[in-house]
């Protein structure tokens, strides 16, 4: 084998179809590039302990397999057991933009990292059974969430599943408060994400080439949302399957032929790993 090379892959909407399962073709490609010394990593705006599952769920905890959690916020070494970096939004912060996004009439949550990333919120709204049923996480609604956790978060949400125009008002209006506080971004529509500062997909690329002693040029990554585009934009290639984010279908450098249905990161394990050999 020449260069060893790693890919730095999204979950949802990308490794995983429309039902949550890494389609057939795809898996095989991962385990052919992991059998031949290539390094995977899931990259994800999904919690900790969500990740895992679905790492586990495919055999991909195990050596050679790696997991970036909160859009970057956690970079995680399963077979060690031991997070490589770790970062967090101060609890202050995080009550303060609890009060905003409730002031402007949005749903908001964060975890509870001591106890399972459990999603601690004061609402049992539509949002907190649309999120919990796809990352597989226990809730809780409480009348104080950010004063009943016990370490500062890995990152928060304010989501809205029918006023996305609400979502982007919210992010303009409070962008000066935040400047200094915390990084934010869109991982879909439904999801405006809030994270440590200078946190990022992106920078999580750099600190786990840089544990790994690998170059960042011998990287690839994969993606198809706007929490990805700094991850596509540190990595050596970029590359998003078709059913991508116009933003992030601009900023790449391949676009697949398949969407997140049809194997797209199989494609691109295909072409941009093994036969690149």
């Amino acid at each position: 084998m020449g260069q060893r090379k790693i890919l730095f892959c999204d979950l949802d909407g990308t490794l995983l179809d429309d039902r949550k399962l890494i389609e057939k073709t795809t898996m095989q490609a991962v385990e052919e590039m992991l059998a031949k010394g290539h390094l995977f990593a899931v990259c994800t705006g999904r919690p900790l302990t969500s990740a895992r599952k679905v790492a586990a769920q495919y055999g991909l905890d195990k050596k050679g397999c790696y997991i970036i959690a909160y859009n970057g916020g956690a970079v995680y070494d399963p077979a060690a057991e031991k997070n490589v970096s770790y970062d967090a939004i101060p609890l202050a912060c995080a009550g303060e933009l609890f009060r905003r996004a409730e002031a402007a009439g949005l749903y908001i949550h964060t975890y509870d990292r001591a106890d399972q990333d459990t999603v601690c919120t004061r609402q049992d709204a539509p949002e907190l059974a649309f999120y919990t049923s796809h990352t597989v996480l226990s809730s809780r609604v409480c009348d104080a969430p950010v004063a009943g956790i016990a370490q500062d978060p890995p990152k928060m949400i304010v989501a809205s599943l029918s006023d996305h125009a609400a979502l982007e008002r919210f992010h303009a209006e409070n962008l000066s408060w935040t400047k200094d506080k915390m990084n934010s971004f869109f991982s879909c529509e439904e999801y405006l994400e809030y994270c440590p500062p200078g946190v990022s997909k992106g920078k999580a690329v750099q600190t786990l080439c840089a544990y790994l002693d690998i170059p960042v040029e011998a990287s690839v990554a994969a993606g198809d949302e706007r929490n990805d585009l700094s991850m596509l934009k540190a990595a050596g290639v970029s590359a998003v399957p078709a059913n991508a984010h116009p933003d992030v279908l601009a900023a790449a450098s391949y676009v697949c032929e398949r969407d997140n249905n049809r194997g797209a990161v199989g494609e691109i394990i295909r072409k941009f790993i093994i036969n690149a050999e």
